[in-house]
């Protein structure tokens, strides 16, 4: 399991405990040592500002605060936003062609997450050029008809 199942896992359980859980049952549940559960509650208390309470005995979401905390939505890694953008502006050069139109939703909410979660700033897509390598030119009225 790596770091981001096992913080949605922790999340879970934290969230529908109504008692401290303990450590060993945490580890148990997300199949890790001793200290990644601390580093993991560590980053959800510090990282994210996740209201937890508890000590070596068990952890919990503190009971007044946690009907208001909720994990953020999207996390890419750096690898996954070069493969979003390189995919945006794939897409935005295919106009017109046969695949437009059956590709055109998927670009629309690539740039919906792609505007969600700019934080206020527009990505600076305009900025980043995917260069293609050895492309064919072909008549697209022959390849309709085949």
């Amino acid at each position: 399991m790596d770091r981001y199942e096992r913080i949605l896992t922790l999340h879970r359980i934290l969230g529908n405990a109504r008692y401290p859980v303990t450590v060993a049952r945490l580890q148990d549940e997300l199949g890790c040592s001793r200290a990644t559960v601390y580093r993991d509650i560590a980053f959800l208390r510090d990282g994210l500002m996740a209201p937890i309470v508890g000590d070596d005995a068990g952890f919990r979401y503190d009971p007044g605060e946690s009907d208001r905390f909720e994990l953020p939505g999207l996390w890419l890694s750096s690898e996954e936003l070069h493969a979003l953008l390189a995919a945006q502006q794939l897409l935005s050069r295919s106009g017109g062609g046969v695949l437009s139109s059956a590709l055109a939703p998927l670009q629309s909410r690539i740039e919906k997450l792609l505007s969600d979660h700019a934080s206020g700033k527009a990505w600076p897509v305009e900025r980043v050029r995917v260069i293609p390598h050895r492309t064919r030119r072909l008549d697209e009225h022959l390849f309709r008809s085949v």
